[in-house]
């Protein structure tokens, strides 16, 4: 059976690599270059959602943390553990009560594939990891996650999906989609038209104008949030810090990345264009004055090296970006499946139940190969 799979992300990736290892014939296409657009303008975290569990979205947590206990332990070269340190301050928005029992519901929900427990820190030896401002310092806490070099690693599963047969047609936007008897053609802007036996749409920001384009009509609807981030011109520190803000109980992260730091993200819904995201003032002045609250070197945007913003496709409505949900949705339409949302994390769990699905449509379930990262850097195999 011949798949389409669109859009070059983590997830379109995740998903043409898992089918290939079923042994079907999958042709990927991506409008721009694979993993250079959402997928690479993360926060660089492979992570279960600490903040996921205030909104009770423990079945979210739950999977986000079994996937980074995988990840860390088949992926050590690119997923590395991180400590993240966590102040309470006489202002902050949340009890240390509250977070402590988030925290020892995190661990739990890790299992055996916890990083390593957290622990309660005191106000003196927060100060002592982190160079935090010590006015109204109460004490903290301590909890591992892990990193990840975004881009790196999408490049690395299409290359690992490309080794077990895949095609990945980059620079090769999808233009129609049309039925044709029982399949579909797909045409290209480069004028070519190739009959798929199914499509599966992974194109994340851009699902709801692909989807209009072409008069398929789905239940669900994207909501854009752009996430925006700072890379500062030094190291801060040596350890991640997760920070509240007590403007509108928010959390940041600040973390040591290649030599440098980055601070993010924001929370803005996004009204342009997809294909014109970039990080506004006001994002820019809110990360840095967040920052200057707690960090006892303040910066200016001299300090500033770059700034990066992707476009987050959520599944959901809010006034409050930071309120919609961060679960993924699947839609399948007989021979069409829609993809919405997915965090980087996740990326495999989301593949596995795309194809259950394509499995179904065929009629019998196929067994994959083992998951094996073939790639620049790995060796034959990992």
């Amino acid at each position: 059976m011949r798949i389409a799979v669109i859009g070059g992300g983590i997830n379109g990736a995740g998903i043409a690599w898992e089918l290939a290892r079923r042994d079907y014939e999958v042709a990927l296409f991506e409008k721009g270059e694979a993993g250079r657009q959402t997928s690479s303008a993360t926060t660089k975290m492979i992570h279960g959602g600490l903040r996921y569990l205030e909104h009770f979205h423990v079945g979210l947590v739950r999977e986000a943390l079994h996937e980074r206990g995988w990840l860390l332990s088949h992926l050590p070269q690119l997923v590395t553990p991180i400590e993240i340190l966590l102040p309470i301050y006489d202002d902050s928005p949340r009890r240390r009560v509250t977070i402590a029992l988030g925290l020892t519901l995190y661990d739990l929900l890790a299992g055996r594939g916890n990083v390593g427990h957290h622990r309660a820190l005191s106000a003196a030896e927060i100060a002592e990891n982190a160079p935090l401002v010590r006015d109204g310092l109460r004490g903290g806490f301590r909890f591992y996650d892990a990193q990840v070099d975004d881009y790196a690693l999408v490049r690395l599963v299409l290359s690992s999906a490309i080794a077990e047969g895949a095609i990945v047609r980059e620079q090769t936007q999808v233009t129609s989609l049309v039925r044709d008897g029982d399949g579909w053609i797909v045409g290209t802007n480069h004028g070519d038209t190739t009959k798929f036996d199914m499509i599966v749409n992974a194109a994340g920001p851009w699902m709801n104008e692909l989807l209009a384009a072409n008069g398929i009509v789905s239940r669900y609807k994207l909501s854009l949030v752009r996430g925006s981030h700072l890379i500062l011109d030094r190291a801060v520190g040596t350890k991640g810090m997760l920070l509240q803000s007590n403007a509108d109980r928010r959390v940041f992260f600040v973390l040591p990345w290649k030599g440098t730091t980055l601070v993010g993200t924001t929370e803005v819904v996004q009204r342009e264009p997809v294909d014109r995201v970039h990080a506004s003032d006001e994002e820019i002045d809110y990360l840095i004055n967040r920052f200057n609250r707690y960090i006892v070197d303040p910066i200016t945007r001299a300090d500033v090296a770059e700034t990066f913003s992707g476009v987050r496709p959520l599944v959901g409505r809010s006034t409050n970006p930071s309120a919609i949900g961060r679960e993924y949705r699947l839609e399948r339409h007989g021979n069409v499946i829609n993809v919405f949302g997915g965090k980087m994390t996740t990326f495999m769990a989301l593949a596995r139940r795309v194809a259950m699905r394509v499995d179904n449509y065929a009629g019998h379930a196929r067994t994959p190969r083992e998951p094996r990262f073939v790639g620049e850097g790995m060796g034959d195999e990992a």
